[in-house]
This record gives C-alpha cells, structure tokens and sequence, in this order.
C-alpha cells in the first residue's frame, strides 16, 4: 500500500496530510522491548513534509508515548504507516527513544506480554508506535490497542467497507483515536 491521504480528526473532515512510502525503521519483535532502547539512526533522505505535517498533527492533538496503528479493514496492513510515522519522529525525538513494534499476527498467548513490554520502555522514557492487525480479523490486537494511550486508524482506499471502519472505532473507542490516515493501493503493473 502507498501511504496517502488525509489525517483527520474523526469528528471532523480535516485534511493534513498525503505521503510517500517510508522503509527507513525496522519492526522489533516484542522481545527486544525489555532491553534498554537507542533511538532509530536518522534517515539517509530528508523526511517529506507532509510526514512532518502527520507527526506535528499528531503530537499536537495530545500528548502520547505509545500509539497503535489499527487498520479499519480486514486484510489491510499499518506497517507503512507505522514506519512513516517513526520516520518522521526520530527527528523530533532525538533526546527519547522511538520504536516501532510489528504485531501483526500476534498469537493470544503473546498479548499480555506486548502490553507489559510496551509498558516497560513508555515507564523508561520511550515513545512506541505498534502495528497490529484488523481488530475484526484478529481480535488478540484489541488487547494491545486498548492499552495504547492512542490509535491511529489506517484506512485502504477502495477496499475499507464503512461497517468495518465504524466497527473498529467501536470495540477500540472512539475517544483514543488521535484520526485517521487513508492508504492508496500500491500500482501492480510488474
């Protein structure tokens, strides 16, 4: 998926932010959480400004130190988006740690640990970003995105049903979700 698209408060049609794909940060597993965190190494290219728009609208909404990423519609992936988003944070949060977690398939038995962990490093002075699956198809991420302090709701154009998405915004609450960014189906012409 190609990061594009709107940052919106959910209450609001308010259009901030469009974006590129940003690969710059590598998901951690779980595990690597406990351990003491260094922050991401900046970039190699200049981060684009929309992705600057994105963290600035994001940190200005309300203060947060670990954010989950839930995509509104089965099958679809935040990872890019989380990866945008840690991208564009490691260069406001030089004096804190930024991780980015990949949860995605994230078995029953592993949740309560991820949640302990996420914990942990935001009680150390981190800042986490998690990406987890559709709440609808995998119900464990529910677990880890009630105990973010925010979420961030991804949104494929095209393919996201508007049940699914109200769905999402129920069982997560309304009230944690900082907006919403929409993702633009990556071009398959290989």
């Amino acid at each position: 998926m190609k990061l594009e698209g709107t940052v919106s408060k959910l209450l609001m049609d308010n259009s901030v932010s469009r974006g590129r794909r940003m690969l710059t940060p590598v998901p951690l597993p779980p595990e690597a959480l406990a351990q003491p965190g260094e922050a991401l190494p900046a970039p190699a290219a200049p981060i684009p400004t929309e992705l600057v728009h994105l963290w600035i609208r994001l940190t200005q909404q309300a203060q947060w130190s670990s954010l989950v990423v839930v995509p509104a519609q089965p099958g679809a992936s935040g990872l890019e988006l989380g990866r945008a988003i840690v991208s564009a944070g490691s260069q406001y949060l030089r004096e804190r740690p930024i991780r980015l977690v990949d949860a995605q398939g994230l078995p029953l038995a592993a949740a309560s640990r991820l949640v302990s962990d996420i914990r942990a490093y935001v009680e150390q002075g981190g800042v986490i970003v998690t990406c987890i699956d559709s709440i609808i198809s995998n119900p464990v991420g529910l677990t880890v995105a009630q105990a973010a302090e925010r979420a961030l709701l991804c949104v494929p154009l095209g393919a996201t049903q508007f049940t699914a998405a109200t769905r999402t915004l129920e069982l997560v609450g309304k009230e944690r979700f900082l907006g919403s960014v929409t993702l633009r189906p990556e071009a398959r012409s290989r």
